[in-house]
């Protein structure tokens, strides 16, 4: 294989896998998407601000570490400097979506979103520059096995990191008060930190101990294990916020009884959809997601007390239905 056929096998290797995980993370947030040109700059920011930014300041870190030999300062870059500056070079992304969107950041579910989004950016830009240098190593064969390693076996694993600090970000945007949610931010980036680092350090011994690697991918999928169970509970979570919040917009005759039944269940959402494609086509089924939309911002506002925000959504919503 060609140096040029090599960095079009390591482009297509970093960002087919991405393409896919990143639908999947849209699947995931079932009841209020987030808005894709957020979605689109967290991405961005992952694959070209964050990345850049670490490669320069794990350089410049790496600088006074050289003193102390070769084999030392490539321990401490991998295990200490790299999980610490490139985590705060992926939050810095999630913490500015929150101050700055702060109305579309609503709860631990959308941190896990938003933090994933821009850890799957830098992991892709990153794996690039990983699979063109494995080439230039060891050839194909080298290649390979990091395509399948970082691509797949360990292809979540930056969006692992920085969707932990997101959770906690999103935890505390929930709490009004009380010392939580002052604690939960600084805490789930220590712990992004320290999950990063114990990957990295797992790598540098797995040549050495086959109990490293397994250490390794216990704490990589074991992670992505309560990743996950976080989000089922956040979708109890917002299920029940719209149960709640919305029963009394049938009562006012905002909304139907079908269709608070409707909003309340994401299996009835999907079914009415495709019943709208049906019988109205395309704009009908936009309509009934932009329905679904407004109608589960609403009681998300009505749960954090945003009553000036609540009442321009019911606004919209009449606007909506009497179209």
């Amino acid at each position: 294989m060609s140096e040029g056929s090599a960095i079009v096998v390591s482009v297509l290797a970093a960002t087919v896998p991405t393409l896919v995980y990143v639908l999947i993370l849209w699947w995931l947030d079932h009841y209020e998407r987030e808005p894709q040109r957020l979605l689109s700059a967290a991405f961005l920011w992952g694959a070209l601000p964050a990345a850049v930014l670490s490669v320069f300041a794990e350089h410049w870190l790496s600088q006074p570490a050289a003193a102390l030999g070769e084999a030392a300062a490539g321990w401490l870059s991998s295990t200490i400097a790299a999980p610490v500056v490139e985590e705060l070079a992926k939050g810095l992304a999630v913490l500015l979506l929150l101050v700055l969107a702060r109305g579309e950041f609503d709860d631990v579910l959308d941190g896990i979103i938003y933090g994933a989004t821009v850890g799957f950016g830098f992991a892709m830009t990153e794996n690039v520059l990983y699979f063109v240098r494995s080439f230039t190593v060891g050839g194909l064969p080298t290649l390979t096995l990091t395509i399948l390693l970082r691509a797949f076996v360990f292809g979540m694993n930056h969006a692992l990191f920085t969707a932990v600090f997101g959770a906690s970000l999103g935890y505390a945007r929930t709490l009004k008060r009380g010392p939580r949610r002052w604690l939960a931010p600084p805490l789930g980036l220590l712990a992004g930190m320290l999950l990063h680092g114990v990957h990295n350090l797992s790598t540098r011994l797995a040549g050495r101990m086959c109990f490293a690697a397994l250490v390794g991918l216990a704490s990589d999928w074991g992670g992505a294990g309560v990743i996950l169970a976080v989000i089922v509970l956040a979708w109890r979570q917002e299920r029940r916020w719209i149960a709640a919040h919305l029963r009394a917009e049938v009562e006012s005759g905002l909304l139907s009884a079908e269709e608070y039944g409707v909003l309340s269940s994401y299996q009835r959402r999907t079914a009415a959809w495709w019943r709208a494609l049906g019988q109205g086509g395309i704009r009908a089924a936009r309509r009934q997601t932009r329905l679904n939309q407004l109608a589960t911002e609403l009681a998300f506002k009505l749960e954090q007390g945003d009553q000036k925000r609540a009442a321009k959504l019911r606004e919209a919503i009449a606007s909506l239905r009497q179209a």
